[in-house]
């Protein structure tokens, strides 16, 4: 048991040291994050049993969200490579953003509560005290200046409790899908939830998807960032790369 924040990276560097063959975590979304980071461009395999909240990695990749069916699976041992992308050379594997819901992941994870109704009360409060920001986003060959509610950087389609952010992102595609939210009115909320419902988030008029292997986001101070969960403070530019077919991982 990892008894604080970053020993699961300590426990995976030792695993890693040993040799073993597979790492499994049984945790939700950040701490698959410790732990699969560590095992990027190595042999070794991630094995995922899904223990947290949202349990976004696990539900893109179809692992069974019961321990029992989960540990059956890695028995079955079938492998694969996904991608997996840094910002500012801080590596995740899921999903990372920043804006809107970076401040409510901040917020979650200073709340000793857990579960999908702690998660919603800061999904309420964040609506009504944030606005929109200006954002540039520098590509290879162009350049956009945008106002927007949040971006997240999508390598899943996952942003976990089954609500995809960009339904087509893929895991294996060697791109991060740049997920522009602009804010709805209070007006626009419904439609904008029933895209959300369906899956279809990428058809709302309020979101614009950039696929890209590496960008840069230019925003307007410094500030948190989601890290597949987890808050991180980071200056004000994000230079966003995929690491293409970089992590093991049994599905």
């Amino acid at each position: 048991m990892s008894e604080y924040a970053g020993q699961s990276k300590e426990l995976a560097q030792e695993a890693i040291d040993q040799h073993y063959d597979i790492i499994a975590v049984a945790g939700g979304d950040g701490s698959i994050n410790e732990v699969g980071c560590k095992l990027i461009g190595t042999d070794i395999a991630l094995a995922v049993i899904p223990c947290g909240s949202g349990n976004g990695l696990s539900r893109c990749l179809n692992i069974p969200l019961s321990p029992i069916k989960a540990l059956e699976l890695i028995n079955r041992k079938a492998i694969c490579q996904i991608d997996t992308v840094t910002v500012n050379d801080v590596p995740f594997i899921s999903i990372s953003g920043t804006g809107y819901d970076a401040q409510v992941a901040d917020d979650y994870a200073k709340d000793r509560h857990r579960g999908f109704n702690t998660y919603f009360r800061y999904i309420v409060k964040n609506y009504f005290t944030l606005g929109e920001k200006e954002y540039t986003i520098k590509m290879q060959n162009r350049e956009i200046k945008t106002k927007a509610f949040f971006i997240s950087f999508a390598n899943s389609n996952q942003m976990g409790y089954d609500v995809p952010i960009s339904p087509r992102a893929s895991l294996w595609d060697g791109k991060v899908d740049l997920c522009i939210v602009r804010k709805p009115s209070a007006l626009e909320l419904p439609i904008v939830g029933s895209y959300f419902l369906s899956k279809n988030m990428d058809k709302s008029p309020k979101v614009d998807i950039i696929q890209v292997d590496e960008a840069t986001i230019i925003r307007p101070e410094a500030g948190v960032v989601n890290i597949d969960g987890e808050s991180i403070q980071f200056e004000k530019d994000l230079h966003i790369k995929i690491n293409p077919l970089s992590l093991n991982v049994i599905v």
